[in-house]
């Protein structure tokens, strides 16, 4: 199950090989940050904002701003995660991505009740992930611009086919459509990333409150 997201993992990752070579990092560099942080979106803003030497206060800014949805994300693993020991679970998180966490959450659906699934596939993830990126930077001065073999929309098209078995129905639709319109509207007002945060809290604020309110009504 997992292969094809490690396959698609390693082209994703050699984009932000070649970018960070372009920036200027070296290939230890390049390849420490994606081994550590393993957060795509972040790492490819933060190529956009490097500057020698790093801000480094204003790089943290902007990858919890970037990756403050995982806040949401994790506590939707909660009741996969709080019967499993810290380090299991501490474990499986540190791999959490938002690629393993939708196929996670969609095999859920489905009855799995082993969290092992979001580990395994965390770990495909990041060995796909770094040795992208390891072949982005050897290779990007010959690769040129990345976009021109169209690495930029393999997640935007991974996510295209995650909707399907995600989808809750129309009845339940409401809180999809209010993060996507206070995203859009944030971003279109707001500079910088602000919009994720805004689109992710407010759907989660409404989706809490409706759960909330049919378990009233049922109780």
């Amino acid at each position: 199950m997992a292969v094809p997201l490690g396959v698609a993992s390693i082209a994703f990752g050699l984009g932000f090989g070649v970018l960070a070579r372009e920036t200027g990092l070296e290939l230890a560099e390049a390849l420490a940050m994606s081994a550590t942080v393993f957060a795509g979106a972040s790492q490819m803003v933060a190529m956009g904002a490097w500057t020698d030497p790093p801000a480094i206060l204003a790089l943290t800014i902007l990858a919890v701003t970037i990756n403050i949805r995982h806040v949401v994300m994790g506590a939707a693993l909660r009741p996969w995660m709080q019967s499993l020991p810290f380090l299991k679970s501490h474990a499986t998180l540190a791999v959490m991505t938002d690629v393993n966490w939708a196929m996670g959450m969609a095999e859920r659906r489905k009855g799995e009740a082993d969290a092992a699934i979001i580990l395994g596939s965390g770990c495909a993830l990041w060995v796909g992930w770094v040795s992208g990126t390891a072949l982005g930077h050897t290779l990007g001065a010959a690769m040129g611009d990345p976009k021109a073999y169209g690495i930029d929309v393999i997640v935007p098209a991974f996510f295209a086919l995650m909707l399907s078995p995600l989808w809750p129905g129309w009845r339940k639709t409401l809180p999809w459509i209010l993060a996507a319109c206070v995203a859009l509207l944030v971003q279109r007002f707001v500079p910088g990333t602000w919009y994720v945060v805004a689109g992710g809290l407010a759907g989660a604020a409404l989706g809490g409150w409706l759960d909330g309110r049919a378990e009233r009504r049922h109780g």
